[in-house]
C-alpha cells in the first residue's frame, strides 16, 4: 500500500483543509457546512473509481462497492473537534515534520478514514471483491452525539459486520459506557465564568469576569475519556483567583472533582476489566441566571448508570446543587472469541507480528451504534495519542500501513461472509 502514499497524502490534505466543525444548519446541511463539504470531498473522491457514492440526507453518506446480499461495513466520521490555542502550525494545513503529519481530524478521524478509502481503492484494482459487498459509511456527527448514525440506521440496510477505524489496534473488543451529568445550581450576579465548548474535552481555557476585570486562565486540553492526560483549565482559574470561593458549583468542583479523574469524590470510583471509571469536567459556566458544570464519564461495561447518577446527585446535594441533565451511551462488549474479533485480531497479528491481546477502551466509537461492529485501529500500541488536542498528528507511515491492515481486514471478513452465510457470532 506504500504506493499509494503520496496519492493519500494529497487527498488527506484536501480533506483536513475542510473545517468540518459542527456549525448551525444550512440548506441541506443539518450540521453546518463544512461537515457537508467534507462529506462531497469523499464522495467525489469515491466516484473517480466507479464506486456508488450516496449522500443521506447530508446527515451521512456512504461509497460502496460490488455486489452479493452480504455487506461489510468501514464506519468513519468526518466532523472534527474545534482547534484550540496551542497548534505550531495552521490546524487546516496537512504539514509535515519529522515524519509525522500535524492538522485537526488527522488521527480523529480523517486519517484512518482516507486509509480505508485506499483499501478500498486497492481491492477494486484487484479485483478481490467478489461475492460481497463492501461500504464505507460516512457520519457527521460523532463528537457531539452520532446522531448521523441514529439516522442511518433508520433509513438504511445495516452492515452484515465490519469495524470502526476510529481507536487502537490490535481490536476492542469492549468500549466504556458514556455518561453525560450537567450540574446546575443558582447564577451569580458578580461574577461570570466559561470553560470547555464540549464536555469530552478538557478545558483548555478558563475566562473569568468580575468588576470589569477579565482573566483567562490556560490549561492543557486531552480527550475526556483520559481526562489525567490534560491539565484542566478550570482548576487552574480556581487555584490562581481568590475570588473564586463561596460558590456553590466552585467549591462542588474544589472538593469533588479537582485531580480527582476516577470519581473519589463523587463516591463512584469503579473498575472490572474494562478499565477505571474516569470524570472529566469539560463544561463550566456562571452566570446571572444559572451555575452548570457539565461531566463526562465512561463508566466500566458491568455498572449501571442509574446508581452512578444516583450517587452523583447525593454528593451535589451537600452543595445545593443538583443533576438537571443526564445522558446515557451505553457500553459495548464483543466476545472475544466471536468470528469478527477473533479474525480482525488474526489479520493485524500477522501484519505486524504483534500479539498484544485485544483492549478495552474508555472512548466511543460508531462500533456501538450498530450489531457486529468493533473498533479497529488506527492507532498502533505506543503511538502517541494527540486526539482532541493541538498539534494533532499520526506518524506518517500509519496512512499505507492501516491502509494495508484494513484492506486485509475487509477481503477477510468478506471470505469469511461467503464461507460461513453471513453469520458472524
Amino acid at each position: 500500500m506504500e504506493q499509494y502514499l503520496d496519492d493519500m497524502i494529497e487527498d488527506l490534505r484536501g480533506l483536513i483543509a475542510i473545517k468540518s466543525v459542527k456549525d448551525e444548519p444550512a440548506p441541506n446541511a443539518p450540521y453546518g457546512e463544512g461537515t457537508l463539504k467534507a462529506l462531497e470531498y469523499m464522495l467525489n473522491l469515491g466516484k473517480k473509481y466507479g464506486m456508488q457514492a450516496v449522500n443521506i440526507d447530508g446527515r451521512a453518506g456512504y461509497l460502496e462497492y460490488g455486489e452479493g446480499k452480504h455487506m461489510i461495513g468501514v464506519l468513519l466520521h468526518l466532523d472534527v473537534v474545534p482547534e484550540q490555542d496551542g497548534w505550531t502550525s495552521d490546524p487546516y494545513t496537512l504539514t509535515e515534520r519529522d515524519g509525522f503529519l500535524y492538522g485537526r481530524g488527522v488521527s480523529d478521524d480523517k486519517g484512518p478514514a482516507i486509509a480505508a478509502f485506499y483499501a478500498l481503492v486497492d481491492l477494486i484494482k484487484k479485483g478481490e471483491i467478489k461475492g460481497y459487498r463492501v461500504r464505507l459509511i460516512f457520519g457527521l456527527d460523532e463528537e457531539c452525539g452520532s446522531s448521523c448514525m441514529a439516522h442511518y440506521v433508520k433509513t438504511e440496510e445495516l452492515p452484515t459486520m465490519g469495524f470502526v477505524p476510529d481507536a487502537d489496534f490490535p481490536v476492542i473488543y469492549a468500549e466504556k459506557g458514556i455518561l453525560t451529568v450537567a450540574i446546575g445550581g443558582e447564577g451569580n450576579k458578580d461574577i461570570s465564568l466559561q470553560a470547555g465548548d464540549r464536555p469530552n474535552v478538557v478545558p483548555g481555557k478558563c475566562r473569568v469576569e468580575y468588576e470589569g476585570k477579565k482573566f483567562v486562565y490556560e490549561g492543557k486540553p486531552a480527550h475526556g475519556a483520559a481526562p489525567f492526560n490534560g491539565i484542566n483549565a478550570i482548576k487552574i482559574a480556581i487555584e490562581n483567583n481568590p475570588v473564586l470561593t463561596g460558590i456553590p458549583i466552585i467549591e462542588f468542583f474544589r472538593d469533588a472533582l479537582a485531580d480527582k479523574h476516577y470519581g473519589e469524590g463523587l463516591d463512584i470510583d469503579c473498575k472490572d476489566e474494562t478499565g477505571r471509571l474516569t470524570v472529566n469536567p469539560g463544561v463550566m459556566v456562571i452566570d446571572k441566571e444559572k451555575s452548570v458544570c457539565v461531566l463526562n464519564i465512561r463508566y466500566p461495561v458491568t455498572y449501571d448508570y442509574k446508581e452512578i447518577v444516583e450517587k452523583i446527585e447525593k454528593v451535589c446535594g451537600r452543595y445545593d446543587l443538583r443533576a438537571v441533565y443526564t445522558d446515557n451511551n451505553p457500553p459495548l462488549y464483543a466476545d472475544k472469541n466471536s468470528v469478527l474479533v477473533s479474525t480482525l485480531l488474526s489479520v493485524y497479528r500477522e501484519m505486524t507480528n504483534d500479539y498484544t491481546e485485544p483492549i478495552a477502551i474508555g472512548g466511543g466509537s460508531y462500533a456501538r451504534s450498530m450489531p457486529n461492529l468493533v473498533a479497529f485501529g488506527m492507532n498502533m500500541p505506543g503511538d502517541l495519542e494527540s486526539a482532541h488536542q493541538a498539534n494533532e498528528c499520526i506518524k506518517k507511515q500509519r496512512l499505507y500501513e492501516g491502509a494495508a491492515i484494513y484492506r486485509e481486514g475487509i477481503k477477510r471478513l468478506g471470505e469469511t461472509l461467503i464461507n460461513q452465510k453471513g453469520h458472524c457470532q
